[in-house]
């Protein structure tokens, strides 16, 4: 299962991130996680404060709330703590599949996986695009 979850992750690497659907309830994730954290950084992770007691507490409670609509929702699954940076041992930590969904699903909405790409975020390939457009 790890394999296949990696597999996806490697995936959406190849779609533009707002147009990237992980489950079919991306949109209700993104809207708890900003709800239950809204100043939560996805960009880098800070690992400590991710696994602390009381954000262990919150996010157990989150993770909960999509216990009977994704599978596997507390399957462990790797994320990177720094979305610039590459799947390696000093870039990754075991989080549940909910709380790995949550921040990847941010992440794509904010454009920050098309670094990957060579190119920089969402909003800038945008205005790249409609630059294009306008010559």
């Amino acid at each position: 299962k790890n394999l296949h979850h990696t597999a996806k992750q490697w995936y959406q690497r190849r779609v533009r991130g707002t147009k990237l659907k992980l489950t079919k309830y991306d949109d209700e994730i993104y809207h708890q996680f900003r709800i239950a954290f809204p100043r939560v950084p996805v960009e880098v992770v800070d690992e400590d404060k991710l696994k602390s007691v009381s954000a262990k507490r919150r996010w157990r409670a989150f993770c909960q709330l999509f216990e009977y609509h994704i599978d596997d929702y507390n399957f462990g699954t790797l994320l990177r703590l720094d979305c610039k940076k590459t799947y390696n041992e000093q870039n990754t930590t075991l989080v549940p599949r909910v709380q790995f969904l949550a921040i990847e699903i941010a992440r794509n909405r904010l454009g920050l996986n098309m670094c990957h790409f060579g190119r920089g975020t969402e909003k800038e390939e945008e205005v790249k695009d409609e630059e294009k457009k306008v010559d």
